[in-house]
């Protein structure tokens, strides 16, 4: 599937800053699953753009406004064909307990709690119901947990925060795709499957599209597996990875801080549309009108000196 991606992020204060720094993680992977063709970042005021590759191999851009400034326009487009190698998980044969023996050495990143994905008690009933016995195949193990959170907890923005841990979607039973996605990496690695999260867009025909989240799990014989607990399904065409890391604190969309006392806002759009060929390489020149409207995203803050405030965009 060929599909075009904008994401836009729009940043306003309540009166002018002095300073700001921002780092986004925006630009789709190029892999086995997917070819990142072409790719475009604006910003708004214009200003000098570095780019990085960060530990995990995910592309990171990031900029400095040094002048006084009200308003930051984040502009990405990309244009991706999706290829993936759908996986079979009722062909794995690996068994619980896992063996990690030949696993290669960077599985053993997605293995410990941390973040957001934490330990905590509440965790334990859930665990009771999915806890598999000795032969259990592991690939039954991923679908149950994944059955499980579609099943027993409500999508609902605007109940948690971009920081938030997994104690808070078990508590109040609601969350986004970030939530869910904590969760199952949780359950996962609660019983030493390695698990990671996955940052990128679902592109849902006739539906809003969305910045989206999903795990992938580790399977000795399969590599890794993506699975969406949003929409109880694995991972298909439809989707488009941009980033990995252990939580969603490795790989963010956007992050960043600024000098002043303004109160920020944050406005997100996401659209994509597939495409039946491949267009010209001008394509991102010719972008059409913005149809979608932003939508307001409640900013996670932080102090520090001599910054005050900072931002991050939760995954819905």
């Amino acid at each position: 599937m060929i599909l075009e991606v904008q994401h836009e992020t729009q940043l306003e204060y309540s009166g002018a800053v002095a300073e700001s720094m921002t780092e986004v993680r925006m630009e789709p992977v190029s892999d086995g699953e997917q070819s990142c063709h072409s790719f475009r970042l604006v910003i708004s005021p214009q200003t000098e753009l570095f780019r990085y590759q960060d530990g995990f191999g995910n592309r990171v851009h990031h900029f400095n406004l040094l002048q006084s400034h009200a308003q930051v326009r984040v502009l990405a487009a990309s244009l991706v064909e999706t290829h993936p190698q759908l996986k079979d998980l009722k062909s794995s044969k690996a068994i619980y307990p896992i063996s990690l023996d030949n696993a290669p050495l960077e599985v053993f990143d997605y293995l410990k709690f941390r973040g957001p994905v934490s330990r905590t008690s509440r965790l334990e009933p859930v665990l009771g119901m999915l806890r598999p016995s000795d032969g259990t195949r592991l690939a039954d193990l991923v679908t149950r947990a994944c059955y499980y959170i579609n099943g027993h907890f409500e999508y609902a923005r605007h109940v948690t925060l971009a920081s938030s841990p997994i104690d808070d979607v078990l508590e109040h039973g609601k969350g986004v795709c970030q939530d869910f996605t904590h969760l199952m990496i949780g359950i996962l690695r609660a019983f030493d499957v390695p698990a990671r999260y996955v940052s990128g867009y679902i592109h849902r025909p006739n539906k809003e599209s969305q910045s989206h989240a999903w795990c992938e799990a580790w399977l000795p014989d399969l590599g890794w597996c993506g699975i969406d607990p949003t929409n109880d399904q694995l991972v298909n065409e439809h989707f488009v990875k941009v980033a990995v890391g252990r939580d969603f604190t490795d790989v963010p969309p956007n992050k960043g801080i600024y000098r002043g006392q303004a109160q920020e806002k944050i406005m997100v759009r996401v659209e994509t549309q597939s495409l039946e060929r491949l267009p010209s390489l001008t394509w991102q020149e010719q972008l059409p009108a913005l149809n979608v409207p932003l939508t307001v995203i409640v900013p996670q803050r932080r102090g520090g000196e001599p910054f005050e405030e900072g931002s991050q965009q939760q995954q819905q």
